[in-house]
C-alpha cells in the first residue's frame, strides 16, 4: 500500500521499487520509483469524468438546475484513444530521462562533484557526453494545438493522476539514499517572456510542492542570462526532476528581442547537458519557433515517439461524434431532448469542432432552455441562437474560416496555423510528427500545392512507364495536375493520368467529376497487343477492371501508387 501524503495539486509517496524488464532500467531507484504503466482500458477509466445526473435532479428548481449546468464544464472530460498516445509518450520520456541520471552511478554523481556551472559551461561533445563523460538521455516533446483543444488538460489530468509528483527515497537495496524525487514539474512560461521571470516561476512552483526557500534564495537575484540559467539548472538536477512541461509556449514572442532564441537555448541546455526531459505545450502562435531556434532542440528523438500538431475535430468523425453523444447526456432540463443530425451539425458550426467552445455552446444552451420554461427542449434553432448571442465574439471568426477568406487567417493565428513554418519544420523532422483534426486534410494538400514540382515529376515517371513519349508524358502530367489546381487527392491523379494514358479522358476526383474542357479532346490510345505482361500496367488496369475495380484501385492494389506521405517522405 503506497502511503500518499496530499499537496495542493500532486501527490508525495514513499519510494516503492519494482522490477524492470529493460536492462537499461534495472538497478535504478528513480526509475524503479515510477508506477507500472496502465492499459488503455485502464486510461480511459482514470481520466474521464462527467458531472452526475439523477432523475430526482429534474424536479429541482430553476436555480438549481442553473447550478448543476454551471458544474458541466469542470467535471466533464472524455478521455479519446488519442490521448493514451501523449501518455505513452510522457511514460517513456520519464524513464528514459533518468537512464542517464542514476543516484547510485559513479558517473552520475562525478557531475556534482565538478559542479554544475563547469558542467553548464563544457557543455557537450561532439558524442553528446558533458565533461563527466555522462551521455544524457533526455529527450524533448512538443505539443501544439488549437486554442480549446484542451492540451493543458490532458497532460494535467495525466500527471495528476497517473503519476506520484514527489517520490522520498530512504533506502534501497540496503543502500541508504535519502533523496527526493519529483517526478514532474509544471509551469507557465511567463508573461514577459524572460528567461529570468521563467526561472522565478520554476522556483515558486519547487518552493510550493517541496516547502523549500529557492523563490527567496535565488527569486530576485540579478544576475545575466547564462547566471541565470546556471541557477536554475542546479535546483531541476538537485531535486531530481522527471520531466519539465512547460505550458504556454507561444508567449515566447518575436517583438522581444533574444526572448525566443534565449528561451529556446536555455531549454536545449536542459535537456542535452543536465538531461531533463522537456515538454512544450503552445498554440498556433508557438508555430513560427519551429522555423528556427525550435527544431534545433529535436534531436534523437526515438521513433516510438510522435509530436502531435492537432487542429479542430472534423465534423461527422469519430471523436466528435464520440464527444457530444457524450456531452449531450449530461442534461438537467424537465425532460431529455434526444439529439439529432440537426443539432449535431448546429452544435457543429457554431462551435468548428473546437471542444472547450462546444461545451459552453452546450451549457449556454441548456442554461437558455431551463429559464424560457416551458418543455425546456433544446433545438437546433435555440443553439443557433444563443450562438449568435452568448458567443458573439467568435462568430466573426467562424465566418472567416468558412468563407475561406485566405487573407483574413493572417490575423487569426491562434486558429489557422502558419503553414510555411509548420510545413517546413515537418519535412525537416526526423522524428513523426502526427498531424490530426481538420490539419491533416490541410496539410496534404499544401505539401502538395508547395511541391510541385515534385508531384509533376512523379506523374511523367508514371506516365512514362505506360510507354508513351516524354513529350506526351509532360503534357498529361500537367493537365491531371492543373485540372485540379494541385488539391487533387495525389492517388486520384495518378489514376486518372493513366485513365488519360488509355484512352478515357474523364477525371473523376472522389467523389466529383471534373469537366475535361481544358484538356485536350483527343483521346490517346493505343493498340494493345493480344498478349499483354502481368506487370505490364495495362495489364493490371485491364484485369481489375474486369473484377470491377476503379483503374486507382487496381493500380493501389498493386503497389504502383502511393499516398502523399509517402511521395515526399514524410513520416
Amino acid at each position: 500500500m503506497i502511503d500518499y501524503f496530499a499537496t495542493l495539486e500532486g501527490s508525495h509517496c514513499m519510494a516503492q521499487y519494482k522490477q524492470q524488464l529493460i536492462p537499461q532500467n534495472q538497478g535504478n531507484p528513480f526509475i524503479e520509483a515510477i508506477p507500472d504503466r496502465v492499459t488503455i482500458e485502464q486510461f480511459i477509466d482514470l481520466l474521464s469524468s462527467t458531472p452526475s445526473v439523477l432523475p430526482e435532479y429534474m424536479k429541482l428548481p430553476v436555480e438549481d438546475r442553473l447550478e448543476f449546468v454551471q458544474q458541466i464544464k469542470p467535471h466533464f472530460w472524455l478521455t479519446l484513444p488519442s490521448h493514451f498516445d501523449k501518455y505513452r509518450n510522457i511514460y517513456y520520456m520519464i524513464k528514459i530521462g533518468y537512464q542517464s541520471r542514476n543516484p547510485l552511478n559513479a558517473a552520475y554523481n562525478r557531475q556534482f562533484a565538478i559542479g554544475v556551472d563547469k558542467i553548464f559551461q563544457g557543455g557537450i561533445d561532439q558524442n553528446g557526453a558533458n565533461i563527466a563523460g555522462v551521455v544524457q538521455t533526455a529527450q524533448s516533446h512538443v505539443e501544439i494545438a488549437i486554442s480549446g483543444w484542451g492540451k493543458s488538460q490532458v497532460y494535467e489530468r495525466m500527471l495528476l493522476r497517473l503519476f506520484p509528483q514527489v517520490i522520498h527515497h530512504s533506502e534501497y537495496s540496503g543502500r541508504k539514499i535519502p533523496v527526493t524525487q519529483v517526478t514532474w514539474l509544471k509551469v507557465e512560461c511567463p508573461f514577459n517572456k524572460s528567461v529570468g521571470a521563467f526561472c522565478k516561476n520554476v522556483y515558486a512552483e519547487v518552493d510550493r510542492i517541496l516547502g523549500t526557500d529557492f523563490y527567496e534564495r535565488f527569486g530576485e537575484k540579478p544576475g545575466k542570462l547564462d547566471t541565470l540559467a546556471r541557477r536554475l539548472i542546479k535546483v531541476v538536477a538537485q531535486i531530481n526532476l522527471g520531466v519539465l512541461v512547460i505550458d504556454e509556449i507561444q508567449k515566447i514572442q518575436k517583438a522581444y528581442s533574444g526572448g525566443a532564441e534565449d528561451m529556446i537555448d536555455f531549454i536545449t541546455e536542459l535537456v542535452n547537458t543536465i538531461g531533463i526531459p522537456v515538454v512544450m505545450l503552445g498554440s498556433y502562435k508557438a508555430l513560427y519557433l519551429f522555423k528556427d531556434s525550435l527544431a534545433n532542440t529535436r534531436r534523437g528523438i526515438a521513433n516510438g515517439f510522435t509530436e502531435n500538431i492537432s487542429g479542430y475535430m472534423v465534423e461527422d468523425s469519430w471523436e466528435w461524434n464520440e464527444f457530444i453523444d457524450n456531452l449531450w447526456d449530461i442534461q438537467y432540463t424537465k425532460k431529455y431532448t434526444e439529439i439529432t443530425d440537426e443539432i449535431k451539425k448546429a452544435l457543429y458550426e457554431n462551435s468548428l469542432g473546437i471542444p472547450d467552445l462546444a461545451v459552453k455552446l452546450f451549457m449556454h444552451a441548456q442554461s437558455s432552455a431551463i429559464v424560457s420554461g416551458g418543455d425546456e427542449k433544446i433545438t437546433a434553432f435555440l443553439i443557433k441562437d444563443v450562438a449568435s448571442k452568448s458567443m458573439k465574439l467568435v462568430q466573426p471568426i467562424f465566418k472567416k474560416m468558412k468563407s475561406g477568406d485566405t487573407a483574413a487567417f493572417a490575423a487569426l493565428d491562434d486558429i489557422k496555423p502558419d503553414w510555411v513554418a509548420l510545413n517546413g519544420y515537418i519535412r525537416e523532422a526526423e522524428h513523426r510528427v502526427a498531424i490530426s483534426g481538420n490539419l491533416a486534410g490541410d496539410h496534404s494538400r499544401a505539401l502538395q500545392q508547395k511541391d510541385k514540382y515534385a508531384i509533376l515529376k512523379k506523374l511523367n515517371d508514371f506516365a512514362a512507364c505506360l510507354g508513351i513519349s516524354s513529350t506526351k508524358a509532360e503534357s498529361l502530367s500537367n493537365q491531371v495536375y492543373d485540372s485540379s489546381g494541385g488539391m487533387g487527392d495525389l492517388e486520384s491523379m495518378f489514376a486518372q493520368l493513366a485513365q488519360l494514358a488509355l484512352g478515357n479522358a474523364t477525371l473523376n476526383f472522389g467523389d466529383q467529376e471534373h469537366n475535361t474542357e481544358g484538356l485536350s479532346k483527343k483521346r490517346y490510345s493505343k493498340k494493345v497487343k493480344p498478349a499483354l505482361e502481368e506487370q505490364d500496367i495495362r495489364y493490371i488496369v485491364q484485369m481489375g477492371h474486369r473484377q470491377g475495380e476503379t483503374t486507382g484501385e487496381a493500380l493501389k492494389k498493386s503497389g504502383l501508387i502511393r499516398g502523399i506521405d509517402d511521395l515526399l517522405g514524410i513520416r
